[in-house]
């Protein structure tokens, strides 16, 4: 990281910390203003997972599945990652599972309900995929020709139907972020283009690293310059689009369907007036099965502080797009036309992944769990 990006970062957080009331350093609480509350989750991981990351939530809404990275090297050096199914109702474990090399990514598939994972963001990638009912997995590999570094986040996309699908099957195309890649002649985001292998299954590039042409959306102005440098988390939006976090700029890059007019958008992201890097970002609608609700939870992943916590409110508009920002450790809601990212949850230690459930989460709360800025025990009802 440069001097330049470090000193814009810091005075990011600077900004923040000021907005917030609190002195920058300053090792406050995780906590919510109102009308959100945030405790929380009260999973307790088993012995040796620690720095959960990215999550996933069953169709259901009754399971939660988190990845543990477990300080493992991101090249796949050493390991093993845990992967947790929690019973979000009660906080009990029902499957811990190590996973060869960094667990990063984390998505279930709609048409089966197993679990997807990626491995190692830094080199020598893998996927895992994991029986969501016996835990057992398989791990599969990819050909090297457009993949040069790791993999980080995957999404599902509802495949067009084929004249060979038998009636009501639902097929799904995979994407994942290709990060670390040596330069941006490679791609960002790649798609499964076959049947997956054990070695060599075959990819091809969804999003270039240096895309020909991208409109930036707060400036309404056509850029040819953009570079997707260090490409991390990935979700879909309610348009079906695949919506991608770039690290190297600050931005979110949206990848619409390739003949419309402006197939590549970005968006500048800014937290204080000045740039902000994010992670994981969500829109209020299931990342599993598409369905969206106002009544949801939100699941926050605080990997340095190995908690997770849970955010909820009354109502969520079904137009609300939320960020974890990484470096200034605040969960804050987006406006898309802007880029502007308003502080909603502060205090964590190392804000990363982020899941909605569209099913209110019954949790007993407790007062040593309840956070938010009005003092604690504001129970939900």
């Amino acid at each position: 990281m440069n001097r330049f990006r470090m000193a814009t970062l810091l005075a990011g957080g600077i900004a923040v910390a000021a907005m917030m009331g609190a002195a920058p350093g300053a090792r406050a609480q995780a906590s919510a203003i109102a009308p959100y509350r945030l405790r929380v989750f009260d999973g307790t991981p088993p012995a040796g997972a620690t720095a959960p990351d990215d999550l996933a939530i069953s169709a259901n809404g009754a399971h939660l599945w988190v990845g543990y990275g477990n300080g493992v090297d991101t090249t796949g050096k050493g390991g093993p990652s845990t992967l947790v199914e929690y019973d979000i109702a009660s906080g009990a474990v029902l499957k811990s599972i190590n996973i060869p090399g960094h667990l990063d990514g984390l998505k279930i598939n709609p048409a089966t309900g197993d679990v997807w994972t990626t491995e190692n963001e830094d080199g020598n990638p893998t996927l895992a995929v994991v029986d969501h009912e016996s835990g057992s997995f398989k791990i599969f590999r990819f050909s090297p020709a457009l993949i040069t570094g790791g993999f980080d986040d995957l999404v599902f996309v509802p495949a067009a139907p084929k004249s060979s699908d038998h009636e009501g099957e639902s097929r799904q195309d995979v994407f994942i972020v290709t990060s670390s890649q040596v330069n941006t002649s490679t791609p960002a985001i790649v798609r499964i283009s076959g049947p997956l292998r054990a070695t060599n299954t075959q990819v091809t590039s969804a999003l270039p690293g240096a895309p020909a042409s991208v409109l930036n959306v707060e400036s309404n102005q056509v850029e040819t310059t953009d570079m997707v440098g260090d490409p991390d988390s990935m979700t879909l939006d309610p348009a079906g689009e695949l919506v991608l976090d770039n690290r190297s700029d600050d931005s979110l890059y949206i990848v619409r369907d390739a003949k419309a007019p402006n197939p590549v958008l970005r968006v500048p992201l800014t937290l204080g007036g000045s740039p902000v890097e994010v992670n994981d970002t969500i829109f209020t609608t299931s990342a599993t099965n598409g369905v969206s609700s106002t009544a949801g939870t939100i699941f926050i992943t605080d990997t340095s502080g190995n908690k997770i916590y849970v955010l909820t409110k009354s109502y969520f508009p079904s137009n609300e797009v939320y960020t974890a920002a990484n470096v200034a450790n605040v969960v804050g809601l987006v406006d898309l036309n802007t880029g502007m990212v308003t502080p909603i949850a502060t205090g964590f230690k190392g804000v990363h992944g982020l899941a909605f459930s569209p099913i209110r989460v019954a949790i007993a709360p407790s007062a040593r769990h309840e956070h938010n800025d009005e003092g604690e025990g504001n129970n939900d009802q």
